[in-house]
């Protein structure tokens, strides 16, 4: 579960990473796995934030950080003060995130780890993004595609290249969609809509998974159809999903 959970992210899709992890990690009777729980907590706040679940899960994500912090303290993982720090980076207010960011990348750099450290430079360049700071945005997400291309992670390096695009960018497309296949027409970011859609996510899904309004998920939306000669939903589905 905590393995498919780490795929969703890497897809883009934070709401299905959290409904999985949630009975892994959350504390209570019947919740909550040995194994498991500590380990995936900086994957379940992810996912949650991302998700937009902060207000209404802010007491259980601060507990279960607490409890991170803990086990970060006596464990014998280098990497764990950089994921507790990117974990409270992500739970902090605008005015103190920078800082925490910084934390998270300063115990990277002692830590090593090229995915974790990659991870967390896809979360402060998407921050920065949000934020309109696009200029400042370009820097750790470039940091990021080469950390996940370093790795072979493709599906994480494929979302880090799309959120490069996204601050304005170019990034060259990946081969399969450039060597004649229908998303060669569109644009990367008409790509990214069109391939969401086709796995079935709303207008308004997509838009939060991408950073964008409903407004402009629609309007980009339509070319696509405009561009593949096709009128619904479905048709993309089975244009992308022989």
């Amino acid at each position: 579960v905590w393995a498919r959970a780490r795929a969703d992210l890497a897809a883009g899709r934070p709401g299905e990473a959290a409904a999985r992890l949630a009975p892994l990690v959350k504390a209570g009777p019947g919740r909550g796995h040995f194994a498991t729980r500590t380990l995936a907590v900086p994957c379940w706040v992810e996912a949650a934030v991302l998700d937009g679940r902060l207000s209404e899960e802010s007491r259980a994500l601060h507990a279960a950080v607490d409890e991170f912090a803990l086990w970060a303290a006596r464990a014998a993982d280098p990497g764990a003060p950089a994921q507790l720090a990117r974990c409270r980076a992500l739970l902090a207010p605008a005015d103190e995130a920078d800082a925490r960011y910084a934390e998270a990348l300063a115990h990277h750099e002692e830590a090593g780890g090229d995915f974790e450290q990659a991870r967390t430079h896809l979360l402060y360049g998407q921050w920065l993004r949000r934020r309109r700071r696009t200029r400042e945005a370009r820097g750790p997400l470039r940091d990021a595609l080469v950390g996940f291309q370093r790795c072979s992670a493709r599906a994480w390096a494929e979302r880090a290249a799309g959120e490069l695009r996204a601050a304005g960018e170019p990034v060259p497309a990946p081969r399969r969609d450039t060597a004649g296949g229908p998303l060669a027409r569109l644009t990367p970011q008409q790509q990214r809509i069109a391939r969401c859609v086709a796995e079935g996510a709303t207008n308004r899904e997509v838009a939060s998974r991408l950073s964008l309004s409903p407004r402009t998920v629609d309007h980009h939306l339509r070319n696509v159809f405009a561009a593949l000669a096709i009128r619904s939903r479905t048709e993309l589905a089975r244009l992308l999903n022989p």
